[in-house]
């Protein structure tokens, strides 16, 4: 009977210990290792019909509530989770696509609490394609800029833009911003510049190239100026003669008188202007950096060639190219030099045969002669002397040079 009893007693207590092990267990395996957590899935679309645009609706992620143990969560954590939105069935207009991300696999071993958002409303759109014009937007310069700016030209001026319907249609430009202030030198300027568009609107291409330039501020001045006449032979004449020039210059410059000095006016004679006839030419501004012609008045001048006869008694008698009316004696033409002179057309005087009492010799001193008062040597060359011829019997003595002393 005690056996008995016994025996029975360990029976009880092996199952309340099994009991409390297994609910031990449980509790580590079921109530402990099971938290909640959540989980960012990636979104993907596919099956498109082609034709259509997704305009409104797209969602790039999905956030989804689970729970589960957590050393699973710890590795889906670690992984890229990607969802697939199938748009097979998608219309123009307005469609609701509920999501089933149950049926992910990564997803199975896990309770799904909550999705945000539990479904799409995707507004598709037909695709359309036009031509749009670029408008510029250049940021002014700032009041203190010496500079002005040019109008700006855009290279090209206008895009192809593709996309919805809707916001192809509505498009009646598309800016073009550029802030001038980056390169403030003076001249010549081009940047490449991209051009804004909408979301989901592609543009061919999507550079434009900006061109403009920086000059000066300026101010307008009037000037008189005398005609520069490149003539050195009087040929032509012009008239006339000044011409008032209203000009653009640096306002900076516009007291500088070195500058305004550097401003000329000249005129060309018109190329086969036959002598006596005259013809309108345009006056030529030679002007320095920074300065433009606003008008000239006149605009043309009359140049004239003078014919062959005014132009020879135009030349005054003592100008390098004529000769004096006398010269030594002699009597010489009053016209001036011409191409065709020649020595021959001067009547020359005949020359005068020197008679002997107009020869005055001094006698030769034998051992002074060939000598100077300062003992040189004199030279003879070059003068004749009317002598008699010695006779035979009358030699003449040589000439010997003194010894020195």
């Amino acid at each position: 009977m005690p056996s008995a009893s016994n025996t029975r007693f360990q029976t009880v207590f092996s199952v309340l210990l099994s009991l409390v092990i297994a609910t031990g267990l449980w509790y580590l395996v079921v109530g402990r290792d099971h938290v909640e957590t959540q989980v960012e899935l990636r979104v993907e679309y596919r099956g498109l019909p082609s034709g259509l645009v997704v305009g409104k609706g797209m969602a790039n992620h999905l956030s989804v509530r689970l729970r589960g143990s957590a050393e699973l969560l710890r590795n889906l954590h670690s992984r890229d989770l990607v969802y697939t939105v199938d748009l097979s069935d998608v219309k123009r207009g307005a469609n609701a696509l509920p999501l089933h991300v149950a049926d992910m696999p990564d997803l199975k071993p896990f309770e799904i609490l909550e999705v945000m958002p539990s479904r799409l409303i995707l507004e598709a759109d037909a695709v359309t394609e036009r031509v749009v014009p670029l408008s510029n937007k250049m940021l002014p310069l700032p009041d203190n800029s010496p500079y002005v700016m040019s109008p700006v030209m855009l290279e090209p001026s206008f895009v192809t833009v593709k996309g919805p319907e809707m916001q192809v249609n509505a498009l009646e430009s598309l800016a073009v911003i550029y802030d001038p202030s980056k390169n403030t030198i003076e001249g010549q300027h081009e940047a490449n510049v991209a051009i804004a568009a909408p979301p989901q609107v592609e543009i061919t291409p999507p550079v434009t190239t900006l061109r403009y330039s920086l000059e000066l501020k300026s101010e307008s001045i009037g000037l008189d100026r005398v005609i520069q006449f490149d003539d050195e032979d009087g040929e032509y004449t012009v008239s006339p003669t000044r011409v008032h020039i209203e000009l653009s210059v640096p306002e900076n410059l516009v007291h500088d008188m070195d500058y305004l000095d550097a401003v000329r006016i000249a005129v060309r004679p018109a190329p086969g202007l036959a002598p006596g006839a005259s013809a309108d030419v345009p006056p030529l501004a030679m002007l320095p950096s920074g300065a433009r012609i606003l008008h000239v008045d006149p605009a043309s001048v009359r140049v004239t060639r003078r014919s062959d006869e005014s132009a020879d008694e135009r030349l005054p008698a003592d100008s390098p190219f004529t000769m004096p009316a006398s010269f030594f004696g002699m009597e010489l033409p009053a016209s001036g030099v011409s191409r065709d002179f020649s020595l021959d057309d001067i009547a020359l005087p005949a020359p005068a045969m020197p008679q002997p009492d107009d020869l005055k010799v001094q006698p030769v001193l034998p051992g002074e002669g060939g000598k100077d008062k300062a003992g040189a040597s004199r030279s003879t060359v070059g003068v004749q002397t009317m002598l008699p011829a010695p006779t035979p019997a009358q030699p003449t003595s040589p000439v010997s040079n003194p010894e020195p002393r």
